[in-house]
């Protein structure tokens, strides 16, 4: 029987492939640019300082459709990779002052309350367990203003290929520590029934998609 490949940890991984990893989100996403400018879509066109949470924030791809509509946001992003915030505070230099970039995990990070016009997350969830899904998107509920919405722009699969990488995942992990905790990079995305499920299981009280292709949904939850 042949040994099982020790995934890589998450950090690592992405900090090892930020020189290049936008250039491989052009050719892999669908659509690239219709993708990322509906994850801005949502946010109204205003010079107000709205205040926006990116959970798994990486190079700021996403960053670029947003600040065209909101020019004076103030950004607050997280991320476990030191590369890949290094590549996002040299491509957005000017605006430096608008951004409070954590380097750390966003399931441990504290959020504070109410804080958030806006929160998002763009391609960095589908590393996560159903139930670490959950217990993020309540917290992020939590960060939101009452009257706030949360982003979320991901990979998705049919029920079937949901099973299947579900699957995949409890064998590559089996006896690795924290691997419920998102430690390492493996494939897990989930269909777009339970991505909504999962959203409406954290207490928000709509989900509705507005842009899907080829394996790929944004959608917006409001609270």
């Amino acid at each position: 029987m042949g040994r099982r490949t020790h995934p890589e940890g998450m950090a690592e991984f992405f900090d090892a492939r930020q020189a290049g990893y936008e250039e491989h989100m052009a050719e892999t996403v669908a659509d690239f640019d219709r993708f990322y400018e509906s994850i801005a879509d949502p946010i109204p066109e205003t010079n107000d300082a709205l205040q926006i949470l990116d959970v798994g924030c990486g190079t700021g791809l996403e960053l670029h459709a947003v600040l065209s509509r909101a020019p004076n946001a103030v950004i607050t992003g997280i991320d476990l990779s030191a590369g890949m915030l290094g590549r996002l505070r040299r491509t957005f230099v000017e605006r430096l002052d608008q951004l409070h970039l954590i380097e750390g995990s966003y399931l441990d990070a504290p959020l504070s309350d109410s804080l958030y016009d806006f929160a998002m997350a763009v391609m960095t969830l589908h590393h996560l367990l159903p139930a670490r899904k959950t217990e993020l998107y309540r917290r992020i509920r939590r960060a939101l203003k009452p009257d706030g919405a949360y982003i979320e722009g991901d990979w998705v699969v049919s029920p079937g290929e949901e099973r299947r990488y579900l699957s995949e995942y409890h064998e590559r992990v089996r006896g690795l520590p924290a691997a419920d905790k998102g430690a390492y990079h493996i494939d897990v995305p989930l269909s777009m029934e339970t991505q909504k499920s999962l959203l409406l299981d954290a207490g928000f009280s709509g989900v509705r998609v507005i842009w899907h292709a080829a394996g790929s949904m944004v959608c917006v939850a409001r609270g």
